[in-house]
């Protein structure tokens, strides 16, 4: 990767994955200040940039990595529409659809420590319009791999370096939808948002931004710097402090995202499909067992091995009696089932509900 002396570079860079164009219902949390008018400064800077407007050499340290999702914001900050571009052409087309009173979408602040130690922080459309002013023509060679270009049937399971005790956090899951778009599975629920990679400079970035208020959000949408990539393990950071690295995992077996378990209907039983309670204890304790808790010396107890027995009622669940066999087939086309997650030493324990249900598989 070559780099010129330049003021600023930045290159946003979007998952690089082919998808089916597909809309999107509210996955940002913005106000006015975070989106950029029709009638700005910015917005005809960006729409230089994806032009063959001679006068667009002010601004080519910016380069567009495609595909990505673009999304449209009415006067009123108000989700109107959203489109995947693959080529500036397409971008360009996208910019000339948006008129008098739309926005289109940016997440700040972006920050960063250059090459030369100064900090860089853009806080708002006008301070990146100034950074994208101070740019000079240079030459990028941009290549992160096809890390982010994986399969469908992938996810990026969450992990922790080896100098980490615990994170709630663990084996939660990544899965993208396409152009930037993932869902995020933890303890069971799913969050929808975006993550977006950019490089400042020679430094590799990962823009990560979940549709939720909740402490899930607080603890992820950030402007992550990334460590190292490569196509099966992304190390991730912010501030020197809290680091993650997500696995690439392509096998269903080996991670969980929710407590609703299909299996294919049987050939001689449409729509009734043979269910093994005992196969899913390893993603009920993933999701649902209670977590431990880091004592003061910041030591974890040592690991608990859960009893989990299944219930047809949550009453005969809450005293432990009338217990269903986890090693016998249930047949059925959907049907909720109780567990009870115990703690054997201390009889502390938890229950949930898993849901069974059939799917017709292709042949």
């Amino acid at each position: 990767m070559k780099f010129r002396n330049l003021l600023l570079g930045i290159c946003v860079v979007f998952c690089l994955v082919a998808c089916e164009n597909e809309d999107i219902d509210d996955l940002f949390q913005i106000t006015e200040a975070d989106l950029i008018a029709e009638d700005s400064d910015l917005f005809s800077l960006l729409d230089r940039v994806t032009t063959d407007d001679p006068s667009a050499t002010e601004v080519t340290c910016i380069n567009f990595i495609y595909s990505f999702t673009v999304v449209i914001y009415n006067e009123n900050i108000e989700l109107e529409s959203s489109v995947i571009v693959n080529n500036d052409r397409e971008f360009s087309d996208v910019l000339g659809t948006v008129t008098d009173g739309q926005y289109i979408n940016v997440s700040f602040p972006i920050s960063s420590t250059l090459d030369d130690g100064t900090s860089l922080v853009i806080n708002d459309k006008d301070e990146l319009r100034a950074a994208i002013d101070a740019c000079i023509e240079e030459e990028q060679e941009i290549i992160i791999g096809s890390s982010t270009a994986t399969a469908m049937e992938c996810v990026w399971k969450v992990q922790i370096p080896d100098d980490v005790v615990f994170s709630t956090y663990t084996d939660a899951v990544f899965k993208l939808k396409g152009a930037g778009v993932v869902e995020f599975y933890y303890r069971g629920d799913l969050y929808n948002g975006t993550w977006i990679f950019y490089f400042i400079e020679d430094e590799l970035h990962i823009n990560i931004n979940l549709d939720t208020d909740e402490m899930v959000g607080e603890d992820w949408n950030f402007d992550w710097k990334v460590n190292a990539i490569h196509s099966m393990l992304i190390d991730i950071e912010i501030d020197d402090e809290t680091r993650f690295l997500l696995e690439r995992v392509c096998e269903p077996e080996t991670y969980c995202t929710t407590l609703v378990f299909e299996e294919c209907e049987q050939e001689d039983t449409p729509e009734i499909a043979s269910f093994i309670l005992e196969d899913y204890i390893d993603c009920i304790i993933v999701i649902a067992a209670l977590q431990p808790e880091v004592n003061g010396m910041g030591e974890l107890p040592e690991p608990i091995i859960w009893s989990v027995t299944f219930y047809t009622t949550q009453e005969d669940a809450d005293l432990s009696i009338n217990p269903v066999p986890s090693d016998i087939a249930i047949l059925t086309d959907v049907q909720e089932v109780f567990v009870r997650i115990e703690n054997p030493e201390t009889l502390e324990f938890t229950t949930t509900i898993i849901t069974l249900q059939s799917m017709e598989c292709e042949e």
